[in-house]
């Protein structure tokens, strides 16, 4: 090979080199900024599909009639036209003005005038020399009608066509170019700064990952609020304990004793890895609102002296798809870096939900809920992360949740019985001075199924109550009126006349006149004709022991006390007099009867019966046949006919109860009510007082 030739090769050959050099950077270019560069085309694809879109839309009207001019419907100016009242027209785009030889109403226009057309301009309307009483404006629907040329020409009618007139310039610019502004505009503000005339793909990234992280509240301890405040855009703050520890939580013992073990897994996790134990990864707290699962799960931490990460499982899911499950794996992240520590998700049936298999499934939910799945179980081996969530609906959580591996213990938080209430109330009680008439073990047979949270706030209200009145300590008048104003609402000043008070005293009278003589009803222990929330009156009641079973007589006596008011209004004011007062009343006897029938089989001619009684109750034929007693089998309507019958025996045997009782000691019912009229309130000892007999001091 000669010289010549193999300059040739070496030329051909780094050419060669230069385009591959430049496919592999242009290749790799395309790997590093493809996300920048999928951007890019999809905002070139969005704008491209704006201009198609506003290049089909009209331009904006801008023929407008004159100043001055009457404006008639077509049909009349047609009318006017047949009547020879019209001279002259003048027609541009889809108006016509015509100049008539008499107004509508009015003078006749001078004939020199009469066969002038009428120019104008919708830019710069101006008629100096032709008044405006005789102009005529009309819509000239010229694709629809193609007679009134001819129709114009017969009647010697002037006309004048004018080209359509087009708006300036610059509104049809500004008209094009609107939707670009908006959309400039919008995504200028969505996605940062701008700078040097492209968008930085680094605020970009900035931008979107600040949307899609999780906002956890990491609890730690007062002392070190600042130092957290300072370091909060820095990585992992430095770790402390949630300030609520254990001996904050009182009257859930048997909680607090299942809590322990995994609290002493946080503290010393090698004492189980010895023996190859798993400490539970998930415990689900299930309770009524109020009962404390929030204060367990940061005890847990406090306890364990580890960090707590406190999010809401409703701030998970967003608007967009996949947000809610980045948070997850957002906070999951923080959460091993913190490690050991405690996840506590409150409410998690709003993203634990079950699953959709139908066409209308929540598709940000479901991801969110699988991604929390996936967590759950990406656990390391002997990983110190443990997650707590609280419901109250744990029927509707799915069922891949509640497996074994993912939350593989079950919780019950109840609400606290009476020893349990008074421990709470000794807990809320620990720095408010309290007076020596105050029994909290009394206080606590008051609250009968009040959760911890309602015994908290009834200990402020109180303390509220002696701060007003500017007392040294908290009495037990205090307390009473804060029990009224939790448990019925805050006194409303209702002027109300003679007729109303008297009413609503026989029926309040009623109702504790009849608790008095019916064992198991409760036992009286305030009874006001004072407005209170939505109450015009109200009568309470205390429990002197916690029931978990209640028997028929029990249940009996209650809806035989409900009844007590609407059975003293009718014995005192006739079955004409009664009055609207026993609604609620009526309804809740409705209901526990019902209740009585349908679940706990206490009807003597139904006897237990196990049913979808809403769909017997809506007379479904299409259910099965029912057994009832051992007799015959009946379909679904007859079983809501005799379920609706033996609710209407129970009222009755109630009613037939409070009316006897109230008959027999109607003296003590008009006395009491005529106590109430004049003191408005009683408690418990002056409402016992009055009924044996006794002279009440003066209030």
């Amino acid at each position: 090979m000669d010289r010549k030739t193999r300059r040739l090769w070496q030329k051909h050959y780094r050419r060669h080199e230069r385009i591959q050099l430049s496919f592999s950077s242009f290749i790799q270019l395309l790997k590093t900024h493809r996300q920048l560069l999928l951007t890019g085309c999809l905002l070139s694809a969005l704008l491209f599909l704006l201009f198609a879109i506003v290049s089909q839309l009209p331009a904006p009207a801008t023929t407008q009639p004159p100043t001055g001019v009457q404006v008639v419907n077509y049909t009349t100016f047609i009318a006017q036209v047949r009547a020879g009242n019209v001279r002259s027209v003048t027609i541009q785009d889809s108006q016509i003005i015509g100049v008539l030889a008499h107004p509508l109403s009015g003078n006749a226009l001078p004939k020199r005038m009469q066969n002038q057309p009428f120019v104008f301009s919708p830019y710069d309307i101006s008629v100096p020399s032709m008044n405006s009483a005789y102009l005529l404006d009309t819509p000239y629907p010229a694709h629809i009608n193609r007679s009134l040329i001819p129709l114009l020409l017969s009647k010697g009618v002037s006309i004048q066509m004018l080209p359509a007139e087009q708006p300036p310039a610059l509104l049809l610019l500004l008209w094009k170019l609107a939707p670009f502004l908006v959309v400039l505009i919008f995504l200028s503000a969505l996605l940062g700064s701008v700078g040097k005339g492209r968008i930085s793909s680094a605020a970009l990234n900035r931008q979107f990952n600040d949307m899609t992280k999780s906002r956890p509240r990491r609890f730690e301890g007062q002392e070190k609020t600042t130092a957290i405040a300072n370091e909060r855009q820095t990585s992992t703050p430095k770790a402390s304990r949630p300030d609520v520890t254990f001996a904050d939580v009182a009257g859930i013992d048997e909680v607090r004793a299942e809590l322990e073990e995994v609290v002493q897994f946080l503290r010393c996790p090698q004492q189980f890895d010895r023996l190859g134990a798993h400490i539970p990864r998930g415990v689900m707290l299930v309770g009524a609102p109020g009962t404390g699962k929030t204060l367990l799960a940061k005890a847990v931490a406090g306890e364990a002296n580890v960090p707590f990460f406190n999010m809401s499982a409703s701030e998970f899911v967003e608007m967009f798809v996949g947000v809610g499950a980045s948070r997850v794996r957002d906070l999951f992240q923080q959460a091993r870096q913190a490690a050991p520590c405690v996840i506590f998700i409150d409410e998690i049936d709003a993203v634990g939900r079950r699953r959709s298999a139908g066409l209308l499934d929540q598709g940000e939910r479901d991801q969110t809920l699988n991604q929390l799945l996936t967590e759950l179980d990406g656990f390391e081996e002997r990983s110190t992360v443990v997650v707590l969530a609280a419901t109250n609906r744990v029927d509707m959580l799915d069922p891949a949740l509640l497996r074994p591996g993912r939350f593989d213990r079950r919780i019950f938080v109840s609400l606290p019985d009476r020893a349990g209430r008074e421990a709470i109330l000794r807990v809320h009680t620990r720095h408010t001075p309290l007076h020596r008439d105050v029994q909290l073990a009394e206080l606590a047979r008051m609250t009968t199924g009040m959760s911890g949270a309602e015994l908290a706030n009834l200990v402020n209200e109180a303390a509220l109550d002696a701060a007003h009145r500017n007392l040294d300590c908290v009495t037990r008048a205090c307390f009473e009126k804060a029990l009224v104003r939790v448990q019925l609402g805050a006194q409303r000043a209702l002027v109300m006349s003679e007729t109303e008070r008297r009413i609503i005293a026989f029926h309040e009278s009623g109702h504790a006149l009849v608790a008095y003589h019916l064992p198991g009803a409760g036992i009286v222990s305030h009874i006001t004709i004072l407005p209170h929330g939505q109450h015009l009156g109200a009568t309470q009641f205390v429990q002197e022991e916690d029931h978990y079973n209640y028997s028929r007589e029990a249940l009996m006596a209650h809806i035989a006390v409900r009844l007590g008011g609407r059975v003293a209004e009718e014995l005192t004011f006739g079955a004409q007099g009664i009055t609207t007062g026993a609604e609620d009343d009526l309804r809740a006897v409705t209901e526990l009867a019902w209740h009585m029938v349908t679940h706990w089989g206490m009807s003597k001619q139904l006897g237990p019966v196990f049913a979808d009684y809403s769909q017997a109750r809506a007379g479904n034929t299409a259910s099965p046949a029912l057994p009832i007693a051992g007799t015959r089998y009946m379909n679904s309507r007859e079983i809501a006919a005799l379920i609706d019958s033996e609710v209407q025996a129970i009222v009755r045997e109630a009613y037939a109860t409070a009316h006897a009782l109230l008959s027999a000691h109607y003296n003590l019912l008009t006395l009491l009510a005529e106590v109430l009229l004049e003191r408005e309130r009683l408690n418990r000892t002056e409402f016992e007082a009055v009924l044996q007999g006794e002279t009440l001091q003066a209030a």
